[in-house]
């Protein structure tokens, strides 16, 4: 799978943070330490920044 530039993603309702990780091939730990939060964070409605 082709990797996407780095991304600003504004979690949906129903999102989950693999489901998110998986979208962008990434690892979903690697997300929440370049946005600096937990698992139990991931709200709906909030931003998350992406790096590749």
């Amino acid at each position: 799978m082709k990797k996407i530039k780095d991304a600003i993603y504004l979690v949906k309702k129903g999102d989950s943070l693999n489901s998110i990780a998986k979208k962008y091939n990434v690892n979903s730990t690697k997300i929440l330490i370049d946005n600096n939060c937990t698992p139990k964070m991931i709200k709906e409605g909030m931003v998350l920044f992406i790096k590749n």
